[in-house]
């Protein structure tokens, strides 16, 4: 039985020791970027020593892509869950706007909290700048399983648009609401009245409006 404590102390000593590392590096990858940020610069942060970095992520560029992937993670999962949810719904209750406005909502969500919505989108502007993760990661783990259920939910929908109208729909969709995550840190601390586009409802709102208009005169046009 003492040999089971002493496992399981060690275990979650291990857990926390990973979890502060996380964050440390999440915060000074947000801050300063990849190449700016050095392992002594994490374990500082994080209060452990350097070889602690290497026996849980065997170096920084591992832990950057950790970092990522479990951001990624989270961000998918909740996407894919929302959408899920809506598509559980009896049939008859399915809407486009319910769809676009729940898929828009938690798109947007992650970059809305105090915090670490603001360092989650210095991360992705950062790597978008400075690129250090595993080509093709984004779409692999986030943009293919999104995609993927955004597809299938728009054509149970809209069955008069195939598969390539369909993924068409999505980027556009995707693009609208990157150009709000990207307007929050271009006008950071403009006045919403001058620049709407800073009022989280009225975009969502806005781009809810605009792409169920425009996938609707697109099936409206296809079927004349």
């Amino acid at each position: 039985m003492e040999k089971i404590n002493i496992k399981s102390s060690e275990s979650l000593h291990n857990r926390r020791t990973q979890e502060q590392i996380l964050c440390a590096a999440e915060v000074l990858f947000a801050e300063k970027g990849f190449s700016h940020t050095s392992i002594r610069d994490i374990t500082e942060k994080a209060d452990c020593n350097i070889a602690a970095v290497n026996y849980h992520f065997h170096g920084k560029e591992n832990l950057y892509i950790e970092v990522f992937h479990l951001r990624m993670s989270t961000i998918r999962d909740l996407r894919i869950n929302a959408v899920r949810e809506f598509l559980s719904n009896k049939p008859e209750q399915k809407s486009l706007e319910e769809l676009i406005q729940i898929f828009a909502t938690a798109f947007l969500e992650p970059f809305l909290e105090d915090g670490s919505g603001e360092r989650l989108m210095e991360l992705m502007m950062r790597e978008r700048y400075d690129p250090h993760l595993p080509q093709h990661m984004f779409v692999e783990e986030i943009i293919q399983p999104i995609k993927t259920i955004m597809k299938d939910a728009l054509s149970q929908i809209y069955h008069g648009l195939n598969d390539t109208a369909a993924e068409l729909c999505i980027h556009s969709i995707v693009g609208q609401l990157f150009h709000v995550m990207q307007a929050q840190e271009l006008f950071k601390g403009m006045d919403k009245t001058d620049m709407p586009i800073l009022d989280m409802s009225k975009a969502i709102e806005h781009i809810v409006k605009f792409s169920v208009g425009g996938i609707r005169q697109f099936v409206k046009d296809k079927v004349e």
